[in-house]
C-alpha cells in the first residue's frame, strides 16, 4: 500500500525525523492454533496483519480494515490481546523514515474473505506454529507477546510499568 495521504502530509512537514504513532493489529489462528503472519515488503519480516490508526478512526476499525487490505481476509475481532510500545516497535525504514509505533494487538477470527497477499506492502500470507516463529525473520515485538502469542483467550496482557519518580522508590507513598 502506499502512505496514506495523512503520513504523506505529516511526513512533509517533519521529514525523515521519529513519530510516535498508533497502530493496531489482529492476531488469527487457524484451526491448529497456527499463527497467520504477512510477510512485509519494507522490512523482509514476518508481522501480523495490521497498520497505522489513521486520524478519527477507531483502533477496531483499523484492524479489521488493515486485515483487509493486507490480506483479503474479513475479521472479527473477540478481544485485546495486549498493547505493546517501547524499543521493540521502533522501526527505521530503508528510505529514512523512523516511526515508534503503539500496537493495541486484537484477537480475531475469520469471518469471510479468501487469502490474498496485496502484493504491494504484503509478499505473502501463511500461518506458522509456536516452534516455526522463532526460526524466521518477525516483528521484535513477538517475543514480548509470546506468553499469549498462541493462546485464544485469557486477560489483555502487557509490558509492566517500570517507571518511578526520580529520586523516589515508591516505597514513601
Amino acid at each position: 500500500m502506499p502512505m496514506s495521504g495523512y503520513m504523506q502530509q505529516l511526513r512533509g512537514k517533519v521529514g525523515h525525523d521519529l513519530l510516535l504513532l498508533p497502530s493496531a493489529a489482529v492476531v488469527i489462528h487457524d484451526e491448529r492454533m497456527r499463527l497467520l503472519l504477512c510477510l512485509h515488503h519494507d522490512k523482509n519480516s514476518w508481522v501480523t496483519p495490521g497498520g497505522l490508526i489513521e486520524p478519527g478512526e477507531q483502533p477496531a476499525d483499523a484492524a479489521v480494515r488493515e486485515t483487509w487490505e493486507e490480506t483479503g481476509l474479513l475479521v472479527e475481532l473477540t478481544g485485546i490481546l495486549g498493547v505493546y510500545g517501547g524499543p521493540e516497535l521502533i522501526i527505521d525504514y530503508p528510505n529514512g523514515d523512523r516511526t515508534a509505533y503503539v500496537g493495541t494487538i486484537f484477537r480475531g477470527r475469520i469471518a469471510g474473505g479468501s487469502v490474498r497477499p496485496d502484493g504491494e506492502e504484503i509478499l505473502d500470507v501463511r500461518y506458522f506454529t509456536r516452534e516455526e516463529l522463532p526460526r524466521i525473520r518477525h516483528a521484535r515485538w513477538m517475543d514480548t507477546a509470546m506468553p499469549v502469542l498462541f493462546s485464544q483467550n485469557g486477560e489483555p496482557h502487557f509490558v509492566g510499568a517500570s517507571w518511578r519518580p526520580e529520586g523516589n522508590s515508591g516505597s514513601d507513598v
